[in-house]
């Protein structure tokens, strides 16, 4: 069994996408989704966490660090295997960030890693995930092109390679990617004009 855990607190995580990946890989396996809120059934996460072979963490990364909902929930974990209770599924991590590059997540990566040492769980593999929420351009080349929807994704390709570690179980060495088909330039310029319409709306509800 897979155990999923959505830890997402702001639109940037695309835990959906994550989840999607995971069930067209694994197929035939079980998976169980729970969203990491304030208020937990704590028996039945227990229980889902003992019975897990892999545990699959996706979430957002805002000031080098998931969310303190997110940690308050690892950290009542730890308590629980300290306090006797045995974890045997690999953990895995899928954070998300709006920042250009992926290895802005690697300080939380970093903070999943040792509550993993601390909980006893063996860490499996993590994937960074850089420049979220961002729409891929497309480059058509011929008229073919041109006509032909494209709905690739530069997400898909890394999330794919992920859910394979997840679905053999196995451990490999962290990824972080950042996003293709865009320049830098271009994505600097479109978090300026977010910004600079979010000001007016902000401006706009004050008079």
């Amino acid at each position: 069994m897979i155990l999923f855990l959505d830890g997402s607190f702001t639109q940037t995580c695309d835990s959906g996408r994550c989840l999607e990946s995971i069930k067209e890989c694994v197929q035939k396996e079980e998976i169980i989704s729970l969203t990491i809120k304030e208020q937990m059934e704590w028996n039945q996460v227990y229980r889902y966490l003992e019975d897990a072979g892999a545990i699959v963490l996706a979430a957002d990364v805002h000031m080098n660090s998931v969310s303190a909902c997110v940690l308050s929930f690892l950290e009542q974990i730890e308590d629980a295997v300290i306090g006797g209770e045995s974890i045997g599924g690999k953990f895995y991590a899928v954070l998300y960030t709006e920042l250009y590059e992926g290895e802005q997540t690697s300080i939380a990566m970093e903070i999943l890693k040792n509550f993993c040492i601390h909980a006893n769980i063996m860490w499996g593999r993590g994937l960074g995930i850089g420049g979220n929420g961002m729409k891929p351009t497309v480059h058509r080349r011929n008229l073919w092109q041109w006509f032909r929807k494209d709905t690739s994704d530069f997400r898909e390709k890394p999330l794919q390679e992920q859910a394979f570690f997840i679905k053999e179980k196995m451990q490999g060495t962290d990824q972080y990617i950042n996003p293709q088909k865009f320049s830098r330039k271009k994505y600097m310029r479109k978090i300026n004009h977010d910004s600079k319409k979010n000001s007016l709306k902000k401006i706009a509800k004050s008079l």
